[in-house]
């Protein structure tokens, strides 16, 4: 029988430890063996107020129960409610632990590497066609040559967070977890904020480079992180992880400089631009407000130990759709998008395709890093970024000279460099489930991967 899951997060013995970082570039993070001893002690105790509000709950239940044969007159209804409500529980219970998590000694190992490729199949896929979905849709007109240009990015973010706010708001009523006591709204606006700006530095940013120059720029978001980490969290960092940030981005300058085929000065569309870095400046802030919003995350985590996964994406999504649609208001771009929208029927499918590989790959990552670990899940999305890079220069016609080809080699050597280093002496596929003492892992890979 699966294992339940459960979200509620108790506080360790290193809890109130500023020194100490779960975040996925911390170099004690993949430390499996004290994260299985902190979870096995986190399992054995259960704080006192929690018992409390569980007896509370109970006996509220019970009394209500009690109450009920005096009103309808069916005496025999308290046992029977009461029977098909654990039968309930027991099932709703194994049904979330087989969807979210799986363990070895329950499952073969032919269904855990069919799960593994299952996962390698639909990350790539929903990642790989998102990006060519989102190329499209900003970079060339509707109708084709002869058409517009889409040119409403908040529209984009509006649509993406809506989506977000509809899956997490599901997974909120399924799992039903526990709301978080300590943490105070405000904090929600944060990340929202910077999360919103971010996707839009980005989507800005294709009017100015390239779209393979784009994903490959995202693999720059180590020097940020760790440069935010320090700053917000005072993490320490392995001296390789600098290294590898180094040869990231002379690499990645390689690429931009001789393969990206935009005349610096001028946008996509043919227009003079005000500034020669816009689009350079533009990723630089993409770098600077996504690496906050994970930190930011990330902090919340060590702050409140009782913040679930998914209350805080729920959260931080429903602060992004409500700020979005405002900005789109504000900005008078909501009833021109619109129009746009009425007026090509071609973009309808390319709307929907676009917001359904986003909350499908969202999904996946999400169950992904839960089950194999931030390891597997970064080499799967590091063969995402090749196979994003090649299909928009098959699809959209992108020369890659071989100085930009060597840099490209330099960038994902880093990468794979990095990720060896992260693996040694580990077991790559990890077959234990994740808990949320491991969620501030699952923020920094899910903002490293996905900015939507």
């Amino acid at each position: 029988m699966a294992r339940s899951v459960s979200y509620v997060r108790v506080s360790g013995e290193d809890a109130n430890d500023p020194n100490t970082s779960s975040s996925y570039y911390s170099s004690d993070a993949e430390d499996e063996d004290d994260v299985d001893d902190e979870s096995r002690e986190d399992e054995v105790s259960m704080g006192d107020e929690e018992q409390e509000c569980v007896n509370e709950q109970e006996e509220a239940e019970e009394l209500l129960l009690e109450m009920e044969p005096e009103v309808t007159g069916q005496p025999g209804k308290k046992k029977d409610r009461r029977s098909r409500k654990k039968e309930n529980n027991l099932s709703r219970s194994s049904s979330v632990g087989s969807f979210l998590e799986f363990d070895q000694r329950t499952t073969s190992k032919k269904s855990v590497l069919k799960r593994l490729a299952f996962c390698v199949v639909m990350l790539n896929l929903t990642f790989v066609a998102w990006g060519v979905l989102q190329e499209r849709m900003l970079t060339r007109r509707y109708p084709r040559l002869t058409g517009e240009y889409f040119t409403y990015s908040y529209a984009l973010v509006f649509t993406n967070r809506c989506w977000t706010v509809i899956m997490s708001g599901g997974l909120m009523m399924y799992l039903k977890p526990r709301w978080s006591q300590s943490t105070i709204i405000y904090e929600y606006s944060f990340p929202s904020i910077s999360n919103m700006l971010s996707s839009w530095c980005q989507y800005e940013a294709l009017q100015y480079v390239s779209f393979p120059a784009v994903t490959l720029f995202k693999s720059f978001k180590l020097a940020p992180v760790m440069a935010m980490g320090k700053i917000l969290g005072n993490k320490e960092y392995p001296q390789y992880d600098y290294a590898v940030a180094l040869v990231i981005g002379v690499g990645l300058t390689m690429f931009m400089s001789s393969t990206d085929d935009l005349h610096f000065g001028y946008d996509i569309y043919g227009e003079e631009a005000s500034a020669t870095w816009t689009g350079i400046m533009l990723l630089f802030f993409f770098l600077f407000f996504d690496s906050f919003t994970s930190q930011w995350q990330s902090r919340m985590f060590q702050r409140h130990r009782d913040l679930s996964m998914i209350e805080l994406m729920f959260a931080t999504s429903a602060f992004s759709t409500v700020l979005s649609f405002i900005t789109l208001v504000h900005s008078k771009e909501l009833w021109p998008a619109l129009s746009f929208v009425y007026r090509h029927s071609e973009i309808h499918l390319h709307f929907f395709m676009f917001s359904i590989c986003s909350t499908i790959g969202q999904l996946f990552i999400f169950y992904t890093i839960k089950n194999f670990g931030a390891v597997v899940f970064t080499i799967i999305m590091t063969t995402r970024i090749l196979l994003s890079i090649a299909l928009s220069c098959i699809l959209y016609g992108h020369e890659v000279t071989s100085v930009g080809f060597l840099g490209l080699m330099m960038v994902m050597g880093a990468v794979c460099y990095r990720i060896k280093r992260k693996a040694e002496g580990k077991q790559l596929i990890k077959w234990q489930g994740m808990g949320d003492e491991k969620a501030p892992e699952l923020v920094q890979e899910w903002h490293e991967h996905v900015d939507m």
